[in-house]
């Protein structure tokens, strides 16, 4: 039964790459050429089945390896895209304005999960320390914080080309002005979720190793990701800031996230090194 899951899960990972390189095409278009007529139901139907394949390809590798998705490279990229989807999939349906991020947040994910099955899927075991609901609530806020994120940069990145390029289907987009209040709540939902997840970390640390806080390379960045959506929030709130030097905090602040998330775990002396070995 388990060699059977771990043989399917990756196949479901392929199948769910497919699907999202179908709807990036029919997003780009509908946004960029508004065609064909049915092109958004399209990109909707292949991105559903596309989250569908992946979370089943997660469930099945989750039942046979004995814990959730939170330990190797191709178990962490493949879990923060799928979040990601799954929630601007939701939010795009309440929330209309929020559709135009596809066209970035889309591809930006089809990367992610791509890059993750390059990894490959070999299974590693959880180590003693990683245990205990707090460590599930404190993985599980940072991958709402990265989905946060994502929609942020990829909010930052259409208001950046509205103002710099000439297109006419960018001037289909909503304005740089919903573009700009939008970048800001999101921004804002990644400070808080990625302030949780810090938090939630601190007590699992505590459990596992008898301290809150320890100065890992992880945890310095994480804090120095944190400190750094605050600052944008603060010079936003208090100073004013607007526009593309906005944009462009908020995009730094996403590539300082994406590599404390992916990058920081692979220095050596990290207790968090075991993510990605």
């Amino acid at each position: 039964m388990t060699e059977t899951l771990l043989m399917v899960d990756p196949v479901l990972h392929i199948l769910a790459l497919v699907a999202y390189s179908v709807a990036s095409t029919f997003i780009v278009l509908d946004t960029v050429y508004a065609r064909p007529a049915w092109g958004a139901r399209a990109a909707s139907v292949a991105l559903m089945a596309g989250l569908l394949m992946q979370g089943a390809g997660l469930g099945a590798r989750w039942i046979a390896v004995g814990h959730g998705p939170y330990i190797s490279r191709y178990e962490v990229l493949s879990a923060n895209a799928w979040v990601a989807l799954a929630l601007w999939l939701v939010a795009s349906r309440s929330y209309e304005k929020a559709r135009a991020l596809g066209i970035v947040l889309v591809p930006s994910a089809l990367l992610i999960t791509a890059l993750g099955v390059y990894t490959g899927p070999e299974v590693s075991q959880l180590p003693p320390t990683f245990s205990g609901i707090w460590l599930v609530m404190h993985v599980y806020f940072y991958f709402i914080a990265f989905a946060a994120a994502l929609a942020a940069v990829s909010t930052s990145v259409l208001f950046i080309a509205q103002r710099r390029l000439s297109s006419e289907w960018l001037e289909r987009l909503p304005d740089s002005a919903a573009l700009d209040a939008m970048a800001y709540r999101v921004g804002g939902l990644a400070f808080v979720f990625w302030g949780i997840g810090m938090l939630t970390g601190s007590i699992w640390a505590y459990y596992a190793w008898g301290r809150f806080w320890g100065w890992d390379p992880v945890e310095t960045w994480s804090l120095v990701t944190w400190v750094a959506f605050g600052l944008y929030l603060h010079l936003r709130r208090f100073f004013g800031w607007r526009g593309e030097r906005a944009a462009w905090m908020l995009a730094g602040c996403f590539f300082l996230a994406a590599g404390t998330l992916f990058f920081t775990s692979l220095i050596d002396g990290s207790l968090h090194a075991v993510y990605f070995r």
